[in-house]
């Protein structure tokens, strides 16, 4: 039996455990007239495509564990921890504390070696949809 929409948007990445991007998405839209700041920390794996092609899929889904895990830890303040797609994994956070905390996990992210993520944060503009912010903090991350 197809899944209902309500039951996509509740449902965990099956690799990962954290929230889906429907989950994200729909975070993100119940917030468009939030007057609190918004901030997002996204981070990839480095070399994923490698570890899969040589390893395996299963050390690859191994790897992505261990990356969720390092958001899990480093954004334990964020309001939801998702799986964008791929090997794009995104923390958001609401409220004054927002940038900081935002920053201090992209910061924690980068510094750690396993596995090696490419992270950053960016805070939203007035006005910016949960679409463009996503594909600007998509684009630092391949940037950095």
């Amino acid at each position: 039996m197809a899944l209902q929409w309500a039951e996509l948007v509740a449902e965990s990445d099956h690799v990962t455990r954290l929230d889906s991007r429907g989950a994200l998405e729909a975070f993100l839209a119940g917030r468009r007239d939030a007057a609190d700041a918004l901030a997002l920390v996204m981070c990839d794996v480095v070399g994923l495509k490698a570890i899969n092609e040589q390893d395996g899929f299963a050390a690859g889904d191994a790897c992505l564990r261990r990356a969720a895990d390092r958001l899990r830890a480093a954004a334990a303040d964020a309001d939801i921890v998702a799986r964008l797609g791929g090997d794009e994994l995104i923390a958001v956070f609401t409220g004054p504390d927002a940038p900081a905390a935002a920053n201090h996990a992209a910061t924690t992210l980068a510094e750690g070696s396993a596995p090696p993520l490419r992270a950053a944060a960016i805070v939203q503009k007035p006005g910016e949809t949960c679409g463009t912010i996503i594909d600007r903090l998509y684009a630092i991350v391949r940037r950095s």
